[in-house]
């Protein structure tokens, strides 16, 4: 067998091969630097208002909802909201509140919408009775222990942080498509949020639980505006940090539920996820092909074998496994470890990424999103406020010049 067999395919598949590892090795090392843990502010503590959307049912709702009835905060409210009476998860927050009587819960139903984002529409009408100037926003099937609200909390006793992002880990439903589903979140999604990080810092957060100020909040235009967004999360971020606000991650990591019940769902929502980051970060979302190279290396370097390119796959393969375990340890992720399935899931990683390259539109829920007509509103949004910069990145300014 040749060392190395000089076509434009293989070479091309070298190249590929080594990014690929380099990337490997910044995700290695940032995990391993990564510490999942609860934190702590100074008092005396700020108020928090949890805003909890909720829409149908799930598995584990009950429980999810529940863990964040249990916070050890000293002032704090939840409050959950849906648009209908009849959702299947209002008699869930009902049994909750009737369970509770001396925890400050309420629900809010109102039909109202702000706009075809019906996720920040539901926020708006529940932020219009919150008490409290930190909100922490968690989608309905996350799960935390009883330090979330404190860690979520403590970074804003730095009066120039506008919102925290918190990294969220998959845990699974009872069933094979749930596990495979959560196993991309925790050894692609995860790495690649520490490692982007390390290289850039972050000016956006994730939809499954972050924070934000109200009067950062405000100065963006609300969730009202939020409503009109496909991503709201990252353009929460986005927003926020464009006005001069800090937006960090917290070392807190929550878990969401993943409970799809078939493969094919599981790769449509991957698929949708996929689409979403290509209106969001166009750039970043093609380069995300170092990070599941593994089916195209197979195709580019299997048909002339060589010692050079099986090294490669076997060097990346190994270093996936490397990583699978280290997540695991770093992010305290009790699932057990199945390395057997990551060149498998990598594959479907890959094939999920091609189909998100195409297309246009995005269906979530009852509505459909134009990916370019996003592009056209984060355009605005961004030159609405170039002659402000040097105001901009001075947030104790700009709130004085409020």
């Amino acid at each position: 067998m040749p060392f190395f067999v000089i076509s434009f395919w293989q070479f091309a598949g070298v190249a590929l091969g080594l990014a690929g590892l380099a990337y490997l090795a910044l995700a290695v090392r940032a995990v391993s630097r990564f510490r999942e843990r609860a934190v702590f502010g100074a008092e005396p503590r700020q108020g928090v208002s949890v805003l909890k959307p909720v829409y149908g049912t799930n598995p584990y709702l009950y429980e999810s909802l529940r863990s964040f009835c249990l916070q050890n905060y000293p002032r704090y409210e939840v409050i959950f909201g849906a648009h209908t009476p009849g959702d299947p998860a209002v008699a869930v927050v009902n049994r909750l509140i009737a369970e509770n009587p001396n925890l400050d819960l309420r629900l809010v139903v109102d039909e109202t919408l702000a706009g075809p984002n019906r996720k920040a529409a539901n926020l708006a009408n529940i932020a219009r009775t919150a008490k409290y100037d930190i909100f922490v926003l968690a989608d309905s099937d996350v799960r935390v222990d009883p330090d979330c609200v404190a860690s979520m909390a403590a970074p804003f006793d730095d009066p120039d942080v506008g919102a925290v992002a918190s990294i969220y880990k998959g845990c699974p439903a009872n069933n094979a498509p749930s596990r495979f589903g959560a196993l991309y979140l925790n050894d692609w999604f995860v790495p690649s949020v520490v490692v982007d990080v390390d290289l850039r810092g972050i000016d956006f957060v994730f939809g499954a639980m972050s924070a934000v100020r109200r009067e950062a909040l405000d100065a963006i235009g609300g969730f009202e505006m939020l409503a009109g967004c496909l991503a709201e999360d990252f353009s929460m971020g986005r927003f926020v940090a464009r006005r001069g606000w800090r937006v960090i991650l917290s070392p807190y990591a929550c878990d969401t539920v993943v409970a799809e019940s078939s493969f094919a769902e599981m790769f449509l929502h991957e698929v949708r996820w996929h689409r979403s980051e290509r209106a969001c970060r166009p750039f970043d979302q093609f380069m995300a092909l170092v990070t599941w190279p593994l089916a195209l290396l197979l195709l580019l370097l299997l048909p002339q074998p060589s010692i050079a390119g099986l090294s490669i796959i076997g060097a990346h393969i190994t270093l996936r496994i490397i990583l699978h375990f280290l997540v695991r340890r770093h992010f305290h992720i009790a699932t057990p470890s199945e390395p057997w399935l990551v060149p498998l899931r990598e594959c479907v990683c890959f094939f999920a990424w091609v189909a998100g390259m195409f297309g246009n539109d995005i269906k979530w829920g009852k509505e459909t999103f134009s990916i370019r007509a996003y592009r056209k509103l984060m355009a605005a949004e961004n030159a609405s406020h170039a002659d402000a910069t040097s105001i901009s990145q001075n947030p104790k300014a700009s709130r004085n010049a409020g």
